[in-house]
């Protein structure tokens, strides 16, 4: 399979960010490891943050699981959403930011939402809409509700290593995934 020019600058934004860290990551450097030159990144990113920001929405959709037709939508959820919260947990990338540069996230977390928030969320609402239908998920604003999970999942990346020594990460997932179902679970009146 052929990569693309994008694939292969993202790539190389990879590659620095996992060597140097974000700050220390230029955007010569990513070109060079990229094989191209600077015009070429240029005429896709308008710099260094663009490229960045880029390179996190692809490794976030590379961890985001897909779902099956007809089944149970709360299981399905309250499953794919602690193992995307593992899995961006343990990732290279995301690990690698979280110890060198965790101001850069602090934007993301703190400000505003990023593509890749956006994304989480856009994707998550359908999933919740269907949910209702099978009646497996409470009633509320699907949006809403899928900016909750999203939040919820943030906070478990975020704090995971800060807690490690109090409850080990595959007990973390399988709590957040108790949670997460809690959370969907129509109320019993």
């Amino acid at each position: 399979m052929t990569q693309t020019v994008d694939d292969q600058v993202l790539d190389a934004a990879r590659s620095c960010i996992l060597e140097f860290g974000v700050r220390r990551t230029t955007l010569a450097e990513i070109a060079r490891r990229a094989k191209v030159s600077r015009p070429t990144v240029y005429r896709r990113w308008a710099d260094t943050r663009a490229v960045v920001s880029s390179l996190l929405t692809r490794e976030i959709g590379s961890v985001m699981p897909s779902f099956e037709a007809g089944a149970q939508a709360r299981e399905q959820l309250a499953s794919a959403v602690s193992v995307v919260a593992d899995r961006v947990r343990l990732h290279p990338l995301f690990v690698k930011i979280l110890r060198s540069d965790p101001d850069i996230l602090a934007t993301y977390i703190l400000h505003r939402l990023g593509t890749s928030q956006s994304l989480i969320i856009d994707a998550l609402a359908p999933i919740l809409e269907s949910g209702q239908r099978d009646g497996s998920i409470r009633e509320g604003q699907p949006v809403h509700m899928a900016t909750v999970l999203l939040l919820m999942v943030q906070s478990a990346v975020q704090s995971a290593e800060m807690v490690a020594d109090r409850i080990p990460g595959d007990v973390l997932v399988a709590e957040f995934a108790y949670a997460v179902d809690a959370y969907l679970r129509p109320r019993v009146e």
